[in-house]
């Protein structure tokens, strides 16, 4: 231990300086809360700077956090003061915390009187440190990651939300590329098409002068791009990256990047099992693996799983940005503080006004915050309670997105109401392209407040000065450590302040509302995240008995399993059963053979009744083997191929088809969401599915669905049956919102992966030419015109493709429904600059 290591640890246990730093964080509270403050003595505020300048020469990351928070503590009362902008400057180059730095200089808070030794220090990294694109400064922490990723063939990261995990990862990318000369396809896996095309357009924006590389997101590569001898980069999920692997003609992947890697790891996230299967599939093609995940202690545990060296990991503890903790009880009447050094402290303010709205606009001052609702019906309720607080705002950007409202969804969706006042809903399923220019209007200002669901904790990039959490709770399950931390560390953007403020809200006596305080704030209490353990390692909760249970249609362990908890040990089951059939070592298959004593001759029974090719089966890993092998030998599927009519009455044959071949009133009935809650919603789906592959615009399946519930003359209103008005705005909403979730979630999610399987099955059996038409295609790309298919794999999304064919389909060269070739230069010149289309198309192409 080195000697300011060792002086750190003494200051930190210091009760001089806990007091001091105390008094430090409730001079921010005063800030913060408007109330009464007492400002340092002239010997306490000079005693803490140089606590704090100690503090930052540890390598200790709670000394360098805590000398760090110092800073941001202070700099709101001393930013004025000479002496304040010297310490701030010595201790911001000593972490090497370069946006900090930043920071300080754009708002003239930077210090002249600095040591030679100081100037040198900063000079030299921003030497080395310097990064390819943008002209950034790497922070100490960044690039220790960025030098192990170069010499490592797998690695694993971890760190706080506003580590910066994407820039680093970008940055590695580009260094493949320009200074490794590298020649092979990568891939960046996301969690959900909700980040897809955040992550595709911002590559292509940051990548525009890397000329050899095509950026894509649909596991389809465009036979012009194939053509052009191109390489790429690919934005998948992993049902996308299962079904790319899937095609042996498809090219050679040499990496693959999976962000947010707690997901593959997740005890209660039905997706897990998936995740698991697609890299391990990508690891079998000796793909290198780099994971990246938020604030856990042993990122070495992905390696582990994937039976990977586990030495070249890394987990991040100091922060390049500090959040101030805060709890305000509406209902019983108190703030918390929850301090960095001690118990947490009482803040006395007045709740005479005890509207939660107005504490909203109070706090947040004119910076710009999140509030995050968990459901959905709260998320759009909240937004528009607030905003009906608030006068209207006046900006051209707003009014443009509003049109687009209008015309792509409903002119009286509840949205507009909001955005009229500067605030927006924003959730998973909105449109893609509404949810993309939600997030725009907030980065830019143009709109101060978001109410949000769990999206944010998908990786979506949203950062704001304030962030307050109403729910403690991700749908039913409560917050966990790693859950809490990645939501609550979007609090403070990087460059933009040195500091968020997390302000946990007690606003309703309801469940999973902080209910139980003393319980529930311990995640918010104690910043020390538990190490995670994988289901498949720990095999706790009788996992391997269970996935006993599964494959041999017995009990689960105990009766009350949640769905959740069956899906993923169904889904992990048909896995272990596809290893078996592959013969693949695996930790899942392993530990099952060697924790059960009749684990192999179950796998080893299953093995030989299965006559289904494995390739079908590893492809459709969610849905059960026994249905897809049944299937596979019906001697009359000729007869049950999928036409090209997709008709209403067409759809509803072959969606009351796989629901007996799938056996949906048994697998597809539990859950929140269930896919199937009666036989009667086949009907609605057929609404859908019919008018969605043919094309119609989301606008046009509105005015269509409310149409179908004014014949039906009842809608579920969440609770119960109400009778259906035309002409109310709150029922056409429940319209929009139901449908809008059901295309993302049914038709392109659930339905699509049952409609894939079946004509894959097809076309296995009788040949490609005779299997009919693949209907999973259609719902995956929402049409069965092949040119808007192709348009969509070369990067134009679904509807931006419609408008062009429609209007300017002489710019596009297809040959036999394959995309040749796209004018680009006549395309640009003939279409209206300043419709929301053409900037679109400047975007995508």
């Amino acid at each position: 231990m080195s000697f300011f290591d060792k002086l750190s640890a003494e200051i930190l246990e210091d009760e001089y300086f806990i007091d001091l730093f105390i008094k430090a964080e409730m001079l921010s509270v005063s800030n913060f809360f408007g109330v009464e403050k007492t400002l340092l003595s002239a010997k306490e505020y000079v005693d803490l700077l140089r606590f704090a300048d100690i503090l930052s020469r540890s390598k200790n990351f709670k000394a360098q956090n805590k000398s760090y928070k110092t800073v941001s503590l202070l700099i709101d009362d001393y930013k004025g003061d000479s002496l304040f902008k010297r310490f701030a400057h010595s201790i911001l180059v000593k972490l090497g915390n370069f946006p900090a730095i930043k920071f300080l200089e754009d708002n003239d808070l930077g210090s002249d009187d600095n040591s030679i030794e100081l100037i040198f220090e900063k000079s030299l990294k921003e030497i080395y440190q310097k990064s390819r694109s943008k002209n950034l400064i790497f922070t100490d922490e960044q690039y220790e990651i960025f030098s192990n990723l170069k010499n490592s063939n797998h690695y694993s990261f971890s760190g706080p939300t506003s580590l910066g995990k994407s820039f680093i990862i970008k940055e590695f990318i580009r260094h493949l590329i320009e200074e490794n000369n590298c020649n092979e396809n990568i891939i960046i896996l996301v969690p959900t098409r909700a980040l897809i095309n955040q992550t595709l357009l911002q590559l292509k924006k940051e990548f525009s002068d890397i000329e050899n590389y095509k950026i894509l997101s649909h596991p389809t590569v465009p036979e012009s791009f194939r053509a052009e001898e191109k390489k790429f980069i690919f934005i998948f999920t992993p049902e996308r990256l299962t079904a790319y692997l899937a095609e042996f003609s498809n090219p050679k992947i040499g990496y693959l990047f999976i962000d947010e890697a707690q997901k593959v790891t997740s005890p209660n996230d039905t997706r897990s099992p998936l995740y698991y299967h697609a890299i391990l599939q990508a690891e079998k093609k000796s793909i290198k693996l780099y994971f990246a995940s938020p604030n856990i202690p042993n990122p070495e545990v992905f390696l582990q799983l994937f039976e990977k060296s586990t030495e070249e990991a890394k987990s991040v503890k100091s922060s390049p940005v500090s959040q101030n903790r805060y709890f305000l009880d509406f209902l019983d009447k108190r703030c918390l503080m929850f301090s960095d050094v001690a118990d947490e402290q009482n803040v006395n303010i007045d709740f005479s006004d005890d509207n939660f709205y107005a504490w909203i606009k109070r706090l947040s001052k004119r910076d710009a915050s999140i509030i995050y609702c968990n459901t959905k019906s709260d998320t759009v309720e909240y937004a528009l309670e607030f905003s009906k607080t608030l006068s209207d705002k006046e900006d051209d950007r707003i009014d443009e997105v509003i049109s687009v409202i209008e015309e792509h969804l409903h002119k009286k969706y509840f949205l507009i109401n909001c955005l009229k006042k500067g605030v927006a809903f924003h959730f998973g399923s909105l449109p893609q392209r509404i949810r993309e220019k939600v997030e725009q209007l907030f980065s830019d200002r143009a709109i101060d407040f978001v109410f949000c669901t769990s999206t944010l904790l998908e990786g979506v990039n949203l950062p704001a000065k304030n962030i307050f959490i109403l729910n403690n709770a991700i749908g039913l399950t409560k917050f966990t450590d790693i859950d809490f931390w990645n939501l609550a560390g979007r609090a403070g953007r990087l460059t933009r302040e040195l500091s968020g403020n997390i302000i946990c809200a007690r606003i309703q006596d309801k469940r999973n509302r902080w209910e139980h305080p003393e319980e529930d704030l311990s995640v918010v209490r104690n910043r020390d995240i538990e190490p995670i353990e994988p289901l498949l390692s720990s095999g706790r909760r009788r996992f391997y008995k269970n996935i006993e249970a599964s494959l041999t249609g017995k009990e689960f362990t105990r009766q009350n399993v949640t769905d959740n908890e069956r899906n993923i040990y169904n889904h992990y089951a048909n896995i272990a059963l596809i290893h078996e059939i592959r013969s693949d070592d695996s930790v899942l298959r392993s530990n099952f053979l060697a924790k059960n004593d009749n684990a192999k001759s179950v796998l080893q029974k299953l093995k030989k009744e299965m006559v289904i090719p494995e390739k079908i089966l590893s492809s459709y890993s969610m849905i059960k083997s026994k249905y897809q092998n049944h299937i596979y030998q019906c001697e009359d599927l000729a007869s049950k191929k999928l036409s090209s009519d997709i008709s209403y009455t067409s759809t509803l044959e072959k969606l009351e088809l796989l629901c007996d071949f799938y056996s949906w009133e048994i697998e597809e009935v539990g859950g929140r969401k269930p896919l199937l809650p009666s036989r009667e919603t086949l009907r609605y789906y057929a609404v859908l599915m019919s008018s969605w592959m043919n094309s119609k615009s989301l606008s046009w399946m509105i005015s269509d669905t409310i149409n179908y519930y004014r014949n039906k003359g009842e809608i579920w209103n969440g609770t119960e049956l109400v009778i259906f008005n035309s002409g109310s705005q709150e029922h056409i909403n429940m319209v929009i919102n139901n449908l809008i979730s059901d295309v993302d979630n049914i038709l392109r999610f659930k339905l699509k992966n049952y409609f894939s399987n079946y004509y894959d099955i097809l076309a296995e059996k009788l040949g490609d030419k005779n299997a009919g038409e693949n209907w999973g295609e259609f719902l995956e790309y929402g049409t069965n015109d092949q040119r808007v298919i192709e348009l969509q794999n070369v990067g134009i999304p679904r509807h931006l493709a419609n408008f062009l064919l429609e209007n300017h389909s002489e710019f596009f060269v297809f040959k036999g429904g394959v995309l040749l070739d796209i004018r680009k230069d006549y395309l640009i010149e003939a279409m209206d600059v300043n419709s929301p289309e053409f900037k679109e198309l400047l975007e995508v192409i």
